[in-house]
């Protein structure tokens, strides 16, 4: 997993990190040193739930620069051919975005080219939802 550039790329990563290190020494301990044996279980407690989701659901008031910083590291993430990365950005980050219409619009509308098109790839598991957010030009 790679720590180090989510220290380097998300803005308050190290705080975030330190929080969660703190919440259970002995569990997250090794986080602090970059490693990480279980990365979806990153991704959800120090990436998508403490940071980027709270910035989606901030709407028009989030940091936009912190936004585009947090797609940034997605897209590195998304572009990575490790398949196991590839699961846990799949459940960790995407399908955190199907918390609310609004989240996932946001979503797609930071969404860089290759996170685009994964996030598009699991959409088609929700044709309905897709189907409705195309039609209505949310994702246009």
């Amino acid at each position: 997993m790679p720590v180090g550039e989510f220290l380097r790329m998300v803005p308050g990563a190290q705080v975030v990190l330190d929080e969660v290190v703190a919440s259970d020494p002995e569990f997250y301990g090794p986080w602090a040193w970059g490693s990480v044996d279980d990365s979806l279980e990153f991704l959800l407690q120090a990436f998508s739930r403490p940071v980027l989701l709270p910035l989606l659901r901030a709407g028009a008031e989030a940091d936009e620069a912190a936004v585009r910083a947090c797609f940034a590291y997605v897209e590195f993430l998304v572009s990575d051919p490790n398949a196991c990365l590839e699961s846990s950005v799949y459940f960790g980050i995407l399908e955190q975005f199907l918390e609310s219409r609004e989240v996932l619009v946001r979503a797609w509308r930071h969404s860089l080219p290759v996170t685009r098109e994964k996030l598009a790839a699991m959409l088609e598991h929700y044709p309905a939802t897709y189907r409705e957010l195309r039609e209505s030009g949310d994702l246009g």
